[in-house]
């Protein structure tokens, strides 16, 4: 029995990660992100070795506007993002962390600039996590040393 399951597990989850990107786009009410300034995705960053790295973020919540009659992503305050950095193994995938911090959306400006660091050469991943009472999210982005 189990084995004729997992087929149609596999499926049911290849469907499911196909469709993410069509559910990012069409977001629900109370859904949460994490962007930039403009709430475009984190984009990759591309510095040299020992320079100084500044990051930047915003937490985001989809929900109404006092005068709003539809739900917009409405820039959040006063909500902890994690930050952390991971050197990349050369199959792509996370090893050591090197580097975490934890910063506070701003009040006026909404956004989260943690402490800066710098890094050897080398290709790393940068994961930025919301665990807070709204809906938690998180987003990547690659940091390349050169």
């Amino acid at each position: 029995m189990k084995t004729k399951l997992l087929p149609l597990l596999l499926m049911v989850m290849f469907a499911f990660s196909v469709a993410q990107p069509i559910f990012a786009s069409n977001p629900q009410l109370e859904d949460t992100k994490i962007a930039d300034k403009f709430g475009n995705p984190l984009k990759d960053i591309t510095v040299n070795a020992g320079e100084t790295i500044e990051l930047q973020a915003r937490l985001y919540w989809f929900y109404y506007t006092v005068d709003d009659s539809k739900p917009v992503w409405i820039p959040q305050v006063v909500r902890y993002l994690d930050f952390y950095v991971y050197k990349l193994n050369a199959n792509g995938t996370n090893g050591d962390l090197v580097w975490s911090d934890t910063a506070v959306t701003n009040f006026f400006t909404a956004n989260a600039n943690p402490d800066t660091f710098k890094l050897e050469k080398g290709n790393y991943r940068l994961f930025v996590k919301y665990d807070g009472s709204l809906k938690p999210c998180n987003t990547t982005a690659k940091i390349y040393v050169v």
